[in-house]
C-alpha cells in the first residue's frame, strides 16, 4: 500500500467527515501528525459556527415514515411538524422535486431562487428526491449556514422516495425537528519556509470536511496536499509555502473565510494560491480546472498535459466552484483543480468504490509542477 492509499483509507476510516463533528475534529491531529513525519511544522485554528442539531427529520403519512436529511441553511418545524397535500407543482403544501442523478441543478446555488419562488407560490415545505446511480442519497451543500432560508427542506433518496411518488395528491407530515447551537471547528494550518523570506508566498489548500466519508470527493485532495507538501519540505522553492487544509467545505467554505479574515491584508499579498478541490484522482468523474489569468492557465494547462491528464477548463478568470471562489472574491491569482464523480456527496463515496490509483499519482505529480513553478 502507497502513502496515497494509505491516507484515505485512513482517512476514510474516520468516519463521517461533517464540520465540527468527531471524524473531523480527529483529522485535524491526524492530518497535523502526517505533517509532522515529512518534517513540516504544523498547527489548528479554531473558528465557530451555528451546527445544525437534529432530533428527527422524516415524511409520514398512510403508516410510512420516510427516513429523510433536512438541508442545512433551511428552516425548521416544530416536535409535530407540518402536514401539506403533496404536490409536483408549485402551491400550497409541500412540494416534490425528483432530480436524476447526474442533474447539475439539484446541486446548483441557483435552487435557493427556487426555493424563494415555491415558498411565495404558498409552498409549506419542500421534498428533494435525490441521490447517486445506486438511488442512495445525496446532500446539497449549504450555500446559506449562516442566512438561512424560511422554508424547510428535505433530501429524500430515490430508494426510499417510491412511496412518496405514489402518493401525490394526498397529505403528509414533514418533520424538521431541530435547532441550531454554537460549536467550535479547525482549521490545519502549516508553513514551509522558502530560500527567500522577503518573497510573497504560496498557498497550498485544500478542504477537509465533507458530508460522509468523501474518500475520493475530499481523500484524493488530501492525499495530494500531503505528498506535495513533503516533497517541498525535502527541496524548498525560493518563496515560503503556506499550507491549510479547512473545515467548513460544506458550509459555504466558513472554515477558508476564517483562515483569510486571520491573514488580513497578508491575503492580498499571497503570490498565488493552488486549490486542491473536490474529486481528484476519482473514477469516472466529471474533471475540470481553472485559473485566475493566463499565466497561471498556461501554467496549469502545461502540468496537466505533461502527466497525460485530460481536464475541461473554465473560462480564463473563472473560479468554477468550491473554494477558489472565495480566493477569486478578494482578487487573488489561483489555479484551481475540482470537478465531480457519480458518488459525490454520497455515503458510498470510498476508497475501493471511487478512487483511481494511476490518475491520483499523475494528478500528485502535475500538482507538485505547478507549485514548483508558482514558488520559483
Amino acid at each position: 500500500m502507497n502513502d496515497a492509499e494509505r491516507r484515505i483509507r485512513a482517512y476514510e476510516e474516520l468516519g463521517i467527515h461533517r464540520t465540527g463533528r468527531e471524524a473531523d475534529d480527529l483529522t485535524t491531529p491526524w492530518m497535523m501528525e502526517e505533517l509532522r513525519l515529512l518534517g513540516v511544522d504544523a498547527d489548528w485554528q479554531t473558528w465557530r459556527f451555528p451546527r445544525v442539531e437534529i432530533h428527527e427529520a422524516a415524511i409520514r403519512f398512510g403508516g410510512w415514515d420516510i427516513p429523510a436529511v433536512p438541508i442545512y441553511d433551511g428552516a425548521f418545524t416544530d416536535h409535530d411538524g407540518l402536514t401539506g397535500v403533496l404536490r409536483r407543482d408549485n402551491g400550497p403544501g409541500i412540494v416534490v422535486w425528483e432530480f436524476a442523478h447526474d442533474d447539475q441543478e439539484r446541486m446548483s446555488p441557483g435552487i435557493y431562487s427556487s426555493f424563494e419562488l415555491a415558498r411565495q407560490d404558498g409552498a409549506q415545505g419542500i421534498i428533494l428526491v435525490m441521490g447517486d446511480p445506486d438511488g442512495e442519497i445525496v446532500l446539497r451543500n449549504a450555500e446559506r449556514p449562516l442566512d438561512p432560508i424560511e422554508l424547510p427542506v428535505l433530501q429524500v433518496a430515490p430508494n426510499h422516495a417510491g412511496p412518496i411518488l405514489d402518493a401525490i395528491g394526498s397529505e403528509a407530515t414533514m418533520i424538521v425537528d431541530g435547532g441550531r447551537v454554537d460549536a467550535p471547528a479547525h482549521n490545519v494550518v502549516g508553513s514551509i519556509p522558502g530560500t527567500d523570506p522577503h518573497a510573497a508566498p504560496v498557498v497550498l489548500m485544500t478542504p477537509k470536511s465533507g458530508w460522509y466519508t468523501c474518500a475520493a470527493e475530499r481523500g484524493g485532495g488530501i492525499a495530494v496536499w500531503l505528498e506535495v507538501a513533503g516533497r517541498i519540505a525535502a527541496h524548498l522553492g525560493r518563496r515560503t509555502l503556506n499550507l491549510v487544509a479547512s473545515s467548513g467545505h460544506e458550509l459555504h467554505h466558513l472554515g477558508l473565510d476564517h483562515y483569510i479574515r486571520e491573514l488580513g491584508d497578508a491575503a492580498h499579498r499571497v503570490h498565488a494560491w493552488m486549490h486542491l478541490g473536490a474529486s481528484i484522482g476519482s473514477r469516472n468523474g466529471q474533471p475540470s480546472y481553472a485559473a485566475s489569468d493566463d499565466e497561471l492557465f498556461n501554467l496549469a494547462t502545461d502540468a496537466l498535459n505533461a502527466q497525460g491528464i485530460e481536464r475541461q477548463p473554465f473560462p480564463v478568470g473563472s473560479a468554477g466552484f468550491g473554494e477558489a471562489r472565495n480566493i477569486g472574491e478578494i482578487n487573488g491569482r489561483f489555479v484551481s483543480i475540482l470537478g465531480g464523480h457519480p458518488y459525490f456527496h454520497s455515503p458510498q463515496d470510498t476508497y475501493d468504490r471511487c478512487i483511481d490509483p494511476n490518475s491520483l499519482a499523475q494528478h500528485t505529480n502535475a500538482v507538485e509542477q505547478i507549485v514548483r513553478r508558482m514558488l520559483g
